[in-house]
């Protein structure tokens, strides 16, 4: 698997908006942005217009194409480069070789319409209308050596973030088929265009968290304009019995039928409680989940699982499900803080450790980036686990096979979370449950001392806050309860190598105990 990590240059006549392109598409990417007119200034000392005044062109012109040689060693750049650069044959060269080049197109007359006075006071040439011109004809076969053009002055510049975006991450499809159903997942940078074919025809009710309606409802009301909105609080004491009450509640107020689509719209807790409550409202109803993070994308949101956390256990009424659609918003990915990445990332290592050892060398060798917040690699992790969970859901939708290795880290990981009252994060505690899972298949034999420490220095790349966490006498009858467990005993997904895996149900407390000491070490 791969992601695009070379750089982005961006290229186009004086005022086209490079510099201010670069910063929004660079946020929208989490990726630096240099902007190369500035760097310049800086090594001069002064503006470049006193460089050309006492240095002249062709030593400002030097220090450019040097610049860029520099820059191009680099990658995951975002570079506003200055509108003579790419006219040097010799620096487009430079640019297609670590990168792709982005042309902002506009006729100069119309960039001079927008210019204000102090604008075109700092650059004199605008002053003269036919020097301009000529300028731009003579740069013309240079600007039509790019990769994608982007309207300069007809596009706000959102709209040119959200244009690059989808050049960069075009969406896709992966096909998945529940208990004989199709559900299709669409991966998308355009979560809202991808629900108005199911919502064109029907009353749809909308259902997020106060959270998510505050970063990204305000996109999804321009597609379900007439929506219903339902608002719930944030985080996983929504999941509950009581929460669902409330939402059924709303549902009877405005005359919910079940002709109508809930569309849910968040991270794991509110698709999970989504889910539930379009499966039992009036014997169940059409739904559609919308992902907007990295745990959802990667696990919770597809498969068709929907659960509520009754009497301090997780998940433990719910029941299958099969959505009409499921949407990964790659867009909403890019406002996630870093604790929500590292968050959803565990449960990606956990995919690729499972199912997918591509996965989890990409990870492996990718955990700056990723961290960072990346977009292109986040996205090309939601999409790989998306295809690997799709493969094994659509085998084993009731989970009596395969998809039990989904559950790699999370029997004793449910039980920290469980202990903790639900105060600690399920990502935090899925990653301890890793680290244990690592240690009990060294214990056994079933991995080597390599595989299980790459693990360990993995996961714990992926966390920085160190836990309590319950001894096995005291984990127990948490996991006891959990719904993993058969006739009595504790089911354990097991590594015996990178990207094989064991079931077994006669861990012990004691070699549990040593597992955990090994783990905290």
């Amino acid at each position: 698997m791969t992601s695009y990590d070379g750089n982005l240059y961006l290229t186009g006549f004086m005022g086209s908006g490079k510099s201010t392109l670069a910063q929004a598409l660079a946020s929208a990417l989490h990726r630096p942005c240099v902007d190369l007119d500035a760097e310049l200034e800086r090594h001069f000392g002064m503006p470049i217009a006193a460089v050309f005044h006492t240095r002249g062109e062709a030593a400002f012109r030097q220090q450019e194409s040097a610049l860029l040689r520099r820059l191009a060693r680099r990658q995951r750049l975002v570079v506003a480069t200055g509108g003579g650069a790419p006219v040097a044959a010799a620096n487009r060269a430079t640019m297609r070789a670590s990168g792709r080049i982005i042309f902002l197109q506009a006729d100069p007359a119309r960039l001079r319409e927008r210019l204000s006075a102090a604008a075109v006071a700092q650059r004199p040439l605008w002053g003269d209308p036919a020097a301009v011109q000529a300028l731009y004809a003579a740069r013309r076969d240079a600007y039509a050596d790019h990769d994608l053009a982007l309207d300069a002055v007809g596009l706000a510049v959102p709209a040119e973030v959200r244009a690059v975006l989808r050049w960069l991450l075009p969406a896709g499809g992966i096909e998945v088929v529940l208990d004989g159903r199709p559900c299709p997942v669409e991966v998308t940078v355009d979560g809202p265009d991808a629900l108005r074919p199911l919502a064109a025809t029907r009353r749809v009710i909308l259902l997020t968290d106060r959270h998510v309606a505050a970063a990204h409802l305000a996109r999804y009301r321009q597609a379900l304009p007439a929506a219903l909105e339902i608002i719930v609080p944030p985080g996983e004491k929504a999941k509950s019995l009581r929460h669902a009450e409330h939402v059924y509640r709303a549902l009877l107020d405005a005359h919910v039928e079940r002709g109508d689509l809930l569309v849910a719209l968040g991270g794991g807790v509110v698709t999970d409680l989504g889910a539930f409550v379009a499966a039992t409202f009036k014997r169940g109803m059409d739904f559609a989940l919308v992902s907007t993070s990295l745990v959802g994308c990667v696990d919770a949101a597809i498969g068709g699982k929907s659960a509520v956390n009754v009497a301090g256990s997780k998940n433990q009424v719910g029941l299958f499900t099969v959505p009409r659609r499921v949407v990964l918003d790659l867009a909403a990915l890019s406002t996630l803080p870093r604790a929500q990445l590292r968050e959803g990332l565990v449960e990606a290592y956990k995919t690729g450790l499972a199912l997918r050892p591509e996965l989890a060398a990409f990870i492996e060798s990718h955990l700056p980036p990723l961290l960072a917040g990346d977009l292109p690699a986040v996205a090309a992790v939601a999409r790989a686990c998306a295809e690997a969970k799709g493969e094994v859901v659509t085998v084993d939708f009731r989970e009596r096979g395969l998809r039990r290795v989904l559950n790699l880290g999370h029997t004793y990981g449910h039980a920290v979370e469980s202990w903790h009252h639900y105060r600690v994060s399920h990502g935090q505690s899925v990653a301890v449950g890793l680290q244990v899972a690592a240690e009990l298949s060294r214990g056994r034999g079933l991995i080597d001392d390599a595989l299980a420490d790459r693990v360990l220095r993995t996961v714990r790349g992926l966390t920085r806050r160190r836990l309590d966490l319950p001894s096995a006498a005291q984990a127990w009858p948490i996991m006891l309860n959990d719904k993993k467990a058969n006739a009595g005993r504790i089911t354990f997904v097991l590594l015996t190598g990178l990207g094989s895996h064991a079931c077994v149900d006669d861990v012990t407390p004691a070699e549990l105990d040593t597992a955990l000491g090994r783990a905290q070490r």
